[in-house]
Order: structure tokens, then sequence, then C-alpha cells
């Protein structure tokens, strides 16, 4: 028996017949869909109802009567209960297999997303224990620290009582110097008031120093003057170098392309120089073989010249024979004319006539 609601509530049946049009219809029976079919309720009273409805939902299909007319019905009603109970079946099937493929996408769905939280949850859980070892790490290093700082407060704290000792005692030193100081300052007093005297004297001199250093800065500063003049003309002559700069600087890249193209012509000449190289090399035999011909044809004419300098001797020797020769026979002929002409025969014409056919120089 199907529960009536209450006057101006919901009841069972109120919700069942709404999930039942809403299965002829083809949509899936919802808490939200059945308030919207009767137009009322909360969804704490239709959830109940609704969850019964599918509970129930399985013996009604498997029990045809539960859709049929009662026995007394007419034909009519049998057939429409028929067609009723038959199109009902036929969405309920239809809703179950959307269901049933919804849950599924949503279970596969789900459990990606479960894998997903899984894998982030590893991944979080190997930070965090990396976090906790970097944490732990960090803890060993700050206790480390206090207990370095620990001892290091503690031998400052020695060093601070031996300072304050030393500071003691410096102190007291101190006051001895103080004394000796005060002494020396009262010395010090009179040696400034000498010294104020001194000041004053220096002073007037400075007075003095001060006007002609004012005389030479008046001198210097028309010097200034002068030498802006000279600066503006040189800034003047700089313009010009760099106007002169900007053209070399075109002409240096008209060089360097020149350069470039000189670079090929190197590149060729030193082919054509390698050429000539390998031509030296062959001259060069031929040289030395030339050379080696020279030496031998230089101890030939050094032999001849040797024989040369012997026949020069030799001929030296003959020559200084011969003038040798040469005088001894002018000596005779001087002693044979003289000779001649001491005799009387040396005074007739014909005897000097005589002489000079046969070839005897008269004097």
């Amino acid at each position: 028996m199907l529960e009536i609601g209450k006057r101006g509530g919901v009841g069972q049946r109120d919700v069942w017949e709404a999930a039942d049009a809403l299965l002829l219809t083809g949509f899936r029976p919802t808490v939200e869909r059945i308030r919207g079919q009767i137009g009322r309720g909360s969804p704490n009273t239709v959830g109940p109802h609704l969850d019964s409805w599918f509970k129930a939902l399985g013996s009604r299909i498997q029990d045809p009567a539960a859709f049929c007319a009662s026995p007394g019905a007419p034909d009519a009603v049998t057939q429409a209960a028929r067609t009723f109970w038959e199109a009902a079946l036929t969405a309920a099937r239809q809703a179950c297999t959307d269901e049933l493929t919804q849950d599924r996408e949503a279970l596969a769905q789900e459990a990606a997303s479960i894998e997903k939280e899984r894998a982030d949850l590893a991944g979080q859980r190997i930070r965090l224990a990396d976090a906790a070892e970097t944490q732990q790490t960090l803890i060993d290093t700050l206790k480390t620290q206090v207990e370095d700082a620990r001892a290091s407060l503690n031998a400052t704290a020695a060093e601070r009582v031996s300072l304050i000792a030393s500071h003691e005692r410096q102190i007291v030193q101190l006051h001895v110097e103080r004394e000796t100081l005060e002494g020396r300052l009262g010395a010090a007093d009179e040696k400034l008031v000498a010294l104020q005297n001194e000041l004053s004297a220096v002073k007037s001199g400075c007075d003095r120093d001060i006007k002609e250093a004012l005389l030479r800065f008046d001198q210097a500063r028309s010097e200034a003057r002068v030498a802006q003049n000279a600066l503006a003309e040189l800034r003047q002559h700089a313009s010009a170098q760099e106007t002169a700069l900007a053209s070399l600087t075109k002409q240096l890249a008209a060089a360097e392309a020149e350069q470039k193209i000189a670079i090929k012509a190197k590149v060729s000449l030193e082919n054509a120089v390698a050429a000539e190289k390998a031509e030296a090399l062959e001259v060069k035999s031929k040289v030395q073989t030339l050379e080696t011909d020279l030496r031998q044809a230089e101890a030939v004419e050094a032999t001849l010249q040797a024989a040369l300098d012997a026949e020069r001797s030799r001929a030296g020797e003959l020559a200084l024979l011969l003038g040798n020769s040469q005088g001894e026979i002018v000596q005779a002929l001087r002693s044979l004319e003289q000779s001649n002409k001491d005799s009387p025969a040396g005074l007739d014409p014909r005897r000097r006539t005589t002489k000079r056919k046969r070839g005897i120089p008269m004097r």
C-alpha cells in the first residue's frame, strides 16, 4: 500500500507517481525533477520516497501485474496498461543502460582522479619527506650553530672579563698620563703665547704674500683667458682633424678593399714565387755544378798563374841580365869611342863614315 501524504504534504504515492511519469517520458527520476513534477515538497521528504521507489523498481519490473489494470477494468484500460507497462519497461531498460554508462564514465573519471590524487599524494609524500629531512638537517645545523654560539659566547664572556681588567689598568695608566699631560699643558700654554706672537708676525707676512698671490692670480687669469682662446683654436683644429679622420676612415676602408685585392694578388704571387723557388732550386743546382767547375777552373788557373809567375820571374831575371849586358855593351862602346877619339885615325872623316855604316853610334 502506498502511503498518501498528509493534507498539503507530499507522500510516497505522489513521489512514486511522479517517478513513474518521469521514467515514461525517458528521464531519470531525481529529487529536483520530482519536486518540479509535483510542484512542492522538500528534498528531505522526497529523497527517502525516491530511494524506496528505486528499491521497489526491480520487483515491479519482474511483476508485470504491478503496472497492469485491475481484472474488472475495460479492454481499453487493459490495453493502455499493457502499453504503459511495455513503454515503462523499455524506458527503464534505456534509463538503466544510460545510467550504467554514465556510472562507468563517472567511475573511470573518478578512478583517473583517484590515480592522479594518489600520484599527487605520493609526490607530496616525497616532498614532505624531503622537507622533513631538510628540516631535520636545518635543526641539526641550528643545534650545531647554537652550540658554537654558546661556546663563542662563553669565550666572549671570558674575553670581556679580561678586557674589563685590561681597561681598568688602562684607566689607571691614563690617570697617571693625565697628570703628566697637565704638567706639559702648562708648558704648552707658555709656548702657545710665544707661538701666537710668532703667528702675528707670520700673519702680517702672509698678508703681504696674499696680496702678491692675488696679483699673480690676476696675471694667471689673463694667461688663462689666452689659454682659453688657444683651447678654442685647438678645438677647431680637433674638429678639422676629426673631419680628416673621417676621410682617412673612408680611405682606410678603400685601403682594406685594396688590401683584400692585394692579398689575392699576394696568394697568386706566392704561387708564382713557389714556382720561381722551384726553378731557383734547379738553377741553384746548376749554379752549384758551375761553381764546382769554376773551382776546378780556378785550381787550373792557380796552377797556370803559378807557372806564369815562375815564367815572369825568369823573364825578370833575363831582363835584368839583358839590362846588365846592355849596360856593359854601352860601356864598352863608350870606351871604344873614347879610344877612337884619342887615336889619330879618329880625326879621319872617312873612318867616321865607315863607323856610321857599320852601325856604330856616333857621339
